[in-house]
Order: C-alpha cells, then structure tokens, then sequence
C-alpha cells in the first residue's frame, strides 16, 4: 500500500488535462522535471522512458485507488463544450 500512497502523490506532480468524449476520458499529460526525476529513480532508469511511464499511468488507473480517480476526475472538462465534467460523464 505504501507504493500506491507514494505513486498517488507522484501524480499529483504531473500537469494533467483530463478531456471527457463519446464516453471516454483522454488524458494530456505534461510531466514535470520533479515527476521526471522521481519516476527514473523509482524504476532504477538513466533516462525517461515513455513506455514505462504508460505503463506506470494505466496500472494506476486500472488499481481503482479512489485517491487516483479523484485527482484525474476532479477537474475533468467535456470536450464540446469545454464546461466543467460534474459527477463523471
């Protein structure tokens, strides 16, 4: 449990624009130097490595960490509108 507490606040460092459409959500994603940092640390890498972190990010997801949906979710914007996601799609 412990390395899901320290994955939740190493989320909380990334920029991310969470976009609902057709029923899916999509995730823009800009990764900070510190996540950066911390990320190849963890995983013992000299450099990033895009398909470590997607797999990192969707291993997060697919967990269902209530702590994890809350941070994606929280400021979700549909992506016609542009408006503000309320309580999921």
């Amino acid at each position: 449990m412990s390395d899901n507490s320290e994955s939740v606040k190493a989320l909380e460092l990334l920029n991310i624009e969470t976009v609902h459409a057709n029923g899916e959500f999509k995730f823009n994603i800009e990764v900070t130097e510190e996540f950066e940092s911390w990320f190849k640390e963890k995983e013992g890498l000299k450099k990033w490595s895009e398909k470590r972190f997607d797999a990192w990010f969707k291993g997060l997801i697919s967990a269902g960490i209530p702590e994890v949906h809350r941070i994606l979710l929280s400021e979700a914007v549909d992506a016609q509108t542009g408006k503000p996601v309320k309580d999921g799609p």
